[in-house]
């Protein structure tokens, strides 16, 4: 039997544990400043399009990395390499051809150029003296890539192209893989085997490139990445894609595919980079990105297709099925969560957005430290215009203090999207989410004032040539952006019965394996990753190896900057000026506030 004294201790407990729960709620709802957009300011102070590093191709400057490109300059591989150049802080000249690099400021001068980019596609190959040339850069100590080959009826009859190649004989004109092989300590994220023996899971996600010439290698070559063939051919003997050849004073690296014309393009030169010296050190700009588009909606839409699949009307979809998901997804993984807000899809049926739905998200958002920006989608013909407007008006209703800072364009042509900007609406907007279209110059200014930034990777449908372009992209920037489209899920375009259930269900998955290795990185909301884009852009380095300590001037620093240092040696690791974390072996992610940074590499046998 309870005393009386241990009933009154019992109930006066419950009671305390009442309201600190009570309190807990009470002081999370007034804590939740969802009204307004923390990242909302004056534009004018930000940096701008003005503040951009930019290289002169007619300088060259000590300390910098100097890259020739050799090849038409119409080119998607050109553009690729002056994109890399542009990001990595280069210093870049061109030619149309190998002979008229002898013609370049800079050559004889005892400087060799650290990286050649050879656009094999454009370069006539019958022409007397091209291969002289490229030896000749070779000797002088640059490293030469290959950005795809020549075609394989040109190196089945050039001896000489095959011993620069590092090829010792042809096996096959054209064989078809089964997948695709990555080996480790290539690109940041580590191996990765692009095969499965799964049909349906095939047709989903094998996208990547199968057909390609048989290329035996030469010893001193190395191999990273090359097709998986059928049981029976030893892996030792698979075709190479991607591999190095050595020669006396540079590395010939050689792409067997088109995997350079794409934003892939930026990883492979600079994991190529990397592996062609003891230590790499480049700028990123650390930022990892989940995107909601058109998430939510705040108008009931698509209602008998919501009720044949879902048994609910889409607002309800959004906030009883799709939500719950796309938290858990959030808090499971480490990337940042921007939300494109899609007041209406269709603007021209008689549904109208809900406020108290809206104000529901905010709340949401907020506490996930989330971000609300504007979808510029609609379903319906109405002019981009005509729907401003009536956002504009809905929001002035709802949240009349809050302003948008990002701005999702959906497909618009870039003169659409500077109209845009000038609505009332759209006055705040510091960057813009653009879909990903091919081009290398993924992250950029689409105004003197406003940045871009692409999404690169589909969480819905993500195949392997997203996964192997998201580890290129993480290998060179240290960024990735991954998009969920919500208004698939409302008007679904197959006539099955597929349900976000079904979708979310390899969007969960795809994105805790693929992402893993990328951890050490930091997410971010599409905001947050404007300042680092503007800061990374700004950004400009120096660095110079005295005996044991390599010293990095930075320039235009901002406020910090992140570094990818690599090294391939067993160096015992140290720093000063900056913080650093291991990301993977050899690879780690630096960051500084300060504008001289000393890094230690001391070779771990003289230390022992």
């Amino acid at each position: 039997m309870v005393s009386l004294r241990n009933y009154f201790t019992i109930t006066i407990v419950m009671f305390i544990i009442f309201v600190l729960f009570q309190s807990a709620g009470v002081a999370s709802e007034l804590l939740n400043d969802y009204e307004s957009n923390p990242y909302a300011g004056k534009l004018e102070e930000l940096p701008g399009r003005e503040d951009v590093c930019e290289r002169a191709e007619d300088g060259m400057e000590q300390g910098r990395e100097r890259i020739l490109y050799i090849g038409s300059g119409h080119s998607s591989v050109s553009g690729v390499t002056q994109n890399w150049a542009f990001y990595k802080k280069c210093d870049i000249q061109r030619c149309a051809s190998p002979e008229e690099y002898k013609e370049l400021e800079g050559m004889g001068s005892g400087q060799p150029l650290d990286m050649a980019v050879i656009d094999s596609g454009s370069i006539d190959w019958e022409t007397e003296g091209v291969l002289d040339a490229l030896e000749e850069l070779a000797a002088a100590g640059t490293n030469l890539v290959f950005a795809g080959l020549p075609e394989e009826s040109i190196i089945e009859k050039n001896r000489e192209l095959q011993k620069l190649l590092g090829i010792s004989s042809i096996e096959e004109k054209e064989t078809k893989a089964e997948g695709i092989h990555l080996y480790k300590g290539f690109l940041l994220g580590g191996e990765a085997v692009y095969f499965t023996e799964d049909e349906g899971i095939g047709e989903k996600k094998q996208d990547m490139q199968l057909v390609f010439p048989w290329y035996r290698l030469a010893s001193g070559t190395k191999t990273y990445m090359s097709g998986i063939m059928k049981e029976e051919v030893d892996y030792m003997d698979y075709p190479p894609i991607i591999w190095r050849n050595s020669l006396e004073s540079a590395y010939v690296f050689a792409i067997n595919g088109d995997y350079m014309e794409d934003v892939a393009g930026l990883g492979l030169l600079s994991a190529m980079s990397a592996q062609a010296k003891e230590y790499e050190i480049y700028p990123v700009v650390n930022a990892q990105n989940l995107v909601m588009l058109n998430f939510p909606g705040l108008a009931a839409e698509n209602g008998d297709e919501m009720m044949r699949r879902y048994s609910r009307s889409s607002v309800n979809v959004f906030r009883d099925i799709m939500w719950p998901d796309i938290a858990a997804v959030y808090r499971k993984n480490g990337l940042g969560i921007s939300a494109m807000l899609s007041l209406q899809l269709d603007y021209e049926d008689s549904n109208l957005p809900e406020q108290e739905m809206l104000i529901y998200y905010m709340k949401l958002l907020n506490e996930l430290n989330g971000e609300a920006g504007l979808s510029g989608f609609s379903r319906s013909d109405t002019g981009l215009g005509q729907k401003l407007r009536e956002d504009d008006a809905f929001m002035q209703e709802s949240l009349p203090d809050y302003r948008f800072t990002s701005f999702y364009t959906a497909g618009l042509p870039e003169e659409e999207i500077l109209s845009a900007l000038d609505n009332s609406i759209l006055t705040d907007v510091r960057t813009v989410v653009e879909d990903y279209s091919g081009d290398a110059q993924i992250i950029g200014y689409v105004s003197d004032k406003v940045t871009k930034q692409t999404v690169l990777s589909d969480g819905l449908r993500y195949t392997y040539r997203e996964d192997f372009r998201n580890k290129c992209v993480e290998t060179a920037l240290g960024y990735c952006s991954v998009w969920v489209d919500a208004a698939e899920v409302i008007y679904p375009e197959d006539n099955g019965l597929e349900t976000w259930q079904d979708m979310e269900k390899d969007f969960s998955a795809d994105l805790f394996v693929n992402w893993k290795n990328f951890r050490g990185f930091t997410g971010t909301t599409v905001s947050e990753c404007d300042n680092r884009i503007r800061n990374f852009l700004s950004l400009d380095y120096k660095a110079k190896r005295v005996g044991d300590k390599v010293h990095v001037e930075v320039g235009n620093l901002g406020k910090t900057a992140w570094f990818i240092l690599r090294i391939n040696r067993d160096y015992e690791v140290s720093i000063k000026g900056g913080s650093m974390k291991e990301l993977e072996d050899g690879v780690y992610l630096i960051e500084t506030k300060d504008e001289d940074l000393e890094i230690a590499l001391k070779d771990k046998e003289r230390i022992l």
